[in-house]
């Protein structure tokens, strides 16, 4: 198996406030989460499929929204550091169909 053909991603979370994120991953991941982006930006949401290391592919899903719906959501720390307040929506409830994809 040709482990370069496939745009591998690594998305590391911040735990906490002021924590760092990263986004790390080969030349392919990177221009494909790139391109992912840029076509939200053009049409919308967007789902694409990117590896880890191990293989196990897993989907990103991207949505550009309003600030008076981001500002309405969870904020995106642990839960072990950051208890969701009642009235905030999880991240997935902007994230409807339908999902435009890259063209392989």
């Amino acid at each position: 198996m040709n482990e370069n053909r496939y745009p591998k991603c690594h998305i590391y979370s911040q735990d906490s406030w002021h924590d760092e994120a990263y986004i790390i991953g080969n030349k392919k991941g990177l221009e494909k989460l790139r391109d992912a982006i840029n076509l939200t930006l053009e049409k919308g949401n967007t789902k694409n499929d990117f590896w880890p290391k191990d293989l196990e592919g897993y989907d990103v899903l991207i949505a550009c929204v309003e600030d008076e719906v981001l500002d309405d959501l969870a904020l995106p720390y642990s839960p072990e550091f950051y208890d969701r307040l009642d009235d905030e929506k999880e991240a997935y409830t902007v994230l409807k169909k339908p999902y435009y994809a890259l063209k392989d």
